[in-house]
């Protein structure tokens, strides 16, 4: 029978363990629009919905000129983070979320992005979760989800 103080234990090595997978797959950082700048970028998007089938393709060039530019503009700026990639050590749940893909190319806040999104595990799907939402819209893809 277990012991409150064996419980106690168990719950708490459980509770580190999900902390450490959850803060590793999260996008991270944000980039300059925390400054009050304005998000500076030139990003190519494509989207591939599955092998075999006609990419989309959309610019996001930012600042941009109107209200659904440049609120794209700042959505992206919070979450670049997201371009990052997955660290190689990082432990992901072993799911898969579909065949999707967004590859984006370019420049954002003076780096180069050269990323592929997917949803391949668990912590490519966070990835591609963040930023699809954002992404899709401009390249015509579906609801961003």
């Amino acid at each position: 029978m277990p012991t409150p103080v064996r419980t106690a234990i168990a719950g708490l090595a459980g509770l580190a363990m999900a902390s450490a997978v959850m803060a590793g797959c999260g996008s991270g950082g944000a980039g300059g629009g925390a400054s009050g700048q304005p998000a500076t970028g030139n990003l190519q998007i494509t989207y591939i919905a599955e092998p075999g089938t006609t990419p989309r393709q959309a610019d996001l060039i930012c600042p941009g000129d109107g209200p659904d530019a440049m609120a794209a503009c700042e959505q992206v700026e919070s979450l670049s983070g997201a371009f990052d990639p997955v660290p190689g050590d990082q432990a992901c749940s072993q799911q898969y979320g579909g065949p999707e893909q967004i590859r984006v190319y370019g420049e954002w806040a003076g780096r180069n992005v050269n990323t592929t999104l997917t949803r391949t595990n668990g912590c490519e799907i966070d990835r591609y979760a963040s930023l699809a939402p954002v992404l899709l819209p401009l390249v015509g893809g579906p609801g961003g989800g």
